[in-house]
């Protein structure tokens, strides 16, 4: 009977409109006064986003404006997972925001654990 009725939930985001969201965010940044020769940026891996900023003032400022292009995009923001703020060359600062597709291993067992203990057989 479990086998007529389960299904999977698949937690992904279009990898295009990510792009698309991390260089409208990076044109934005170039262009605005506060953030004019500066040297902040953000760089998309494969994995990840990187931001670099001039202060945490600054780069949070820079977080802001990348979580308003993906919400623009309809990227939910729970894709990223901040990681924390790094001391860089020249007085500045970097942050790596990691990208989660699905959950891991661990989050998935101690849901497990815990759906079992509130309901058992």
């Amino acid at each position: 009977m479990a086998q007529d009725y389960s299904f999977d939930v698949v937690s992904q985001f279009d990898r295009q409109e990510l792009v698309n969201a991390v260089n409208q965010a990076q044109r934005e940044i170039v262009t605005r006064y506060d953030f004019k020769d500066t040297g902040a940026s953000i760089d998309l891996g494969e994995n990840d986003i990187t931001l670099h900023g001039p202060s945490d003032f600054k780069l949070k400022a820079m977080i802001d404006v990348l979580q308003g292009k993906l919400v623009k995009r309809q990227l939910s923001l729970k894709i990223l997972k901040p990681g924390p703020i790094e001391p860089a060359a020249k007085g500045t600062v970097r942050q790596t925001l990691e990208l989660q597709q699905g959950i891991d291993d661990e989050l998935a067992r101690s849901l497990v654990k815990q759906i079992k203990l509130v309901s058992p057989k």
